[in-house]
């Protein structure tokens, strides 16, 4: 065992987490789906700490819509609310207002 712990320090960078080198950032954007419908994109919960499943049920319940964890780090909410989004990121998950930006058209 003696081998293991000798190994060890040898290795820099091993447990360096994602959430280091990202910076603490929420973007709200919105996609086109069809025609002229639209999803909210919620990206950068992670950085801040938050679960993704409970935002996104979050969502759903304040915007009356499908709301769904569809990346690593990304919820889609059906429709376009993306002002509100932000409003309500800022009012009800407690992320400072500095941190959320709108991304704007998102294209995927």
């Amino acid at each position: 065992s003696s081998g293991i712990n000798a190994e060890w320090p040898l290795r820099p960078g091993k447990n360096i987490t994602k959430k280091q080198e990202l910076p603490r950032q929420v973007i709200v954007g919105r996609s086109m789906r069809a025609r002229k419908k639209y999803v909210t994109l919620v990206r950068g919960l992670k950085t801040c700490d938050m679960n993704l499943k409970k935002c996104g049920k979050a969502f759903g319940q304040k915007f009356a819509c499908g709301s769904s964890v569809t990346g690593d780090d990304e919820i889609t909410v059906q429709g376009d609310v993306v002002d509100e989004m932000m409003d309500f990121i800022v009012e009800e998950l407690g992320i400072e207002e500095d941190l959320v930006v709108d991304g704007g058209d998102i294209k995927d």
